[in-house]
């Protein structure tokens, strides 16, 4: 049966909006560049902090979300349906190529070779891969725009490519292959990370929750992830055992790379840290080596930090502080405290509990442990900030949550009210979290109904930076 002549033309017409939208947001890139005399970073020049300027103005950044997301809406919408449902379960190749290419050194092996790139013998000697089988793998990547094959089988860097790189040179890799990563951006370990234990993880997603007991498992080892790697510890213990050293170092640095995507400083945007009486303790509970704490330690001096985590985090910490803020150690102005946020928070007086990226690794039940141990002894003064991604349905939500911040602005149609593929990363990151942890990443309702249930009220959302450099902080009080 012919399709009918108004429907042909929405179609057209849905088409066309989302051509404009692309159109519009370039005219908008092309306009506030001019202005402020920044160059677009060619895509053919290596990936450096300072080249992604433009990226960071947020005029830019809103438009290129717009970009995006209408230009992967076209492509669904023109695509014939059989390829894409096709294509799409093939992802995991592009996954597993990149994991090959960032073991492989590949990145490494293109820059020291210069413009003209390395042959593939070349590239494949420096980890002792089969060349051939090497060259079909980047030959996907290029094929995705990720290196460029110059010439039959000689690879060179694009800008994507480039990210990979360490900056290290082979010989100094192969000499001490686990400290790859050390002193590095980080973007080769999470790549690493997610090729690897979140691949092998997801593998088994669907074995997991349609088992009738890891389905509806909330515990942090019911989960694909120990399907995958056959073991009943959780991931974090798992990755403390012998022989995961190196996993546990690349794991390490990810999260920290992870912190470098999110707007510079954004911890101090979005509270009134000012407004704190003197000498007013932050506990950053479960706050890793300290580093957002440093950032507010040294642009409010009238506050108190305690930093908590796991004794072996925190000799590190001790070690992190000793070298970036000496002073602060010494004068007590800054705990470091081992302590598991299971167990009851030591008797203080307590300001602020910040809680960041903590809940999403996480299931409710233990989340909600968390959190009532801060509600056991906080004050009716006593601020929780909760610095986590805030999902949004990919529908308009007929009952938002009616508390100042909670509002976002819904992209023009016919783009998904919730940005569409330009927001996909964080609806990955979701499930990933489920696949290892059995966490979430949740949304402003949940998150509400989570906070009152251990006794905290949520009381605003603040939102710093566009897009991947985005940071939503959840302000909760007593109730």
């Amino acid at each position: 049966m012919a399709s009918s002549p108004t429907k042909y033309a929405s179609t057209i017409a849905e088409l066309k909006a989302l051509s404009g939208i692309i159109q519009a947001s370039l005219h908008t890139i092309e306009t506030v560049l001019q202005d402020q005399k920044i160059d677009f970073p060619s895509p053919h020049t290596p990936f450096t902090l300072e080249s992604e300027a433009a990226r960071m103005i947020p005029q830019v950044a809103i438009a290129f979300s717009s970009i995006v997301s209408a230009s992967m809406q076209l492509v669904y919408s023109v695509q014939s349906p059989m390829t894409t449902m096709l294509s799409v379960p093939f992802q995991y190749v592009m996954s597993a190529c990149l994991g090959l290419a960032a073991l492989s050194n590949a990145s490494e092996a293109c820059r020291e070779a210069g413009a003209q790139g390395a042959h593939i013998d070349d590239i494949a000697h420096s980890s002792g891969t089969d060349p051939s089988k090497l060259a079909r793998a980047l030959r996907v990547l290029a094929t995705n725009h990720i290196f460029v094959e110059v010439s039959p089988d000689v690879f060179a860097n694009n800008r994507l490519s480039s990210c990979l790189d360490t900056g290290k040179s082979i010989s100094e890799i192969m000499s001490n292959p686990q400290h790859k990563h050390v002193g590095t951006f980080g973007v080769a370990a999470g790549v690493g990370h997610c090729a690897d234990e979140g691949m092998k993880a997801m593998a088994y997603l669907q074995d997991a929750l349609l088992d009738p007991m890891l389905g509806f498992s909330e515990e942090p080892n019911g989960t694909a992830f120990n399907m995958a790697f056959n073991t009943k510890l959780p991931m974090f213990e798992w990755f403390e055992q012998k022989g995961n050293e190196g996993r546990l170092l690349r794991f390490a640095i990810t999260m920290e790379a992870a912190k470098r995507t999110r707007k510079y400083q954004a911890i101090l945007e979005g509270f009134d840290w000012e407004g704190l009486p003197m000498n007013s303790i932050v506990v950053d509970v479960g706050g890793g080596i300290g580093s957002e704490s440093l950032t507010l330690a040294k642009h409010h001096p009238h506050l108190q930090f305690v930093v908590q985590d796991r004794e072996q985090v925190v000799n590190q910490a001790k070690s992190y502080w000793s070298e970036a803020f000496p002073d602060a150690l010494a004068s007590g102005r800054i705990t470091l405290e081992a302590h598991d946020f299971f167990a009851q928070q030591p008797a203080r007086e307590v300001g602020v509990f910040i809680l960041r990226n903590i809940l999403h690794d996480w299931s409710d039940k233990y989340c909600l442990n968390i959190l009532k141990n801060l509600r056991s002894i906080a004050t009716p003064h006593t601020r929780l900030i909760i610095i986590d991604s805030l999902m949004n349905y990919a529908c308009i939500d007929p009952k938002l949550v009616s508390i100042p911040g909670a509002q976002r602005n819904t992209p023009p149609e016919p783009l998904l009210p919730n940005g569409g593929c330009a927001s996909a990363l964080k609806y990955f990151v979701d499930i990933q979290m489920l696949s290892l942890f059995n966490g979430k990443e949740r949304t402003t309702r949940q998150f509400q109904e989570l906070m009152r249930a251990a006794g905290w009220r949520l009381s605003e959302i603040h939102e710093t930076g566009i897009g991947s450099a985005s940071t939503q902080k959840a302000i909760g009080v007593p109730m």
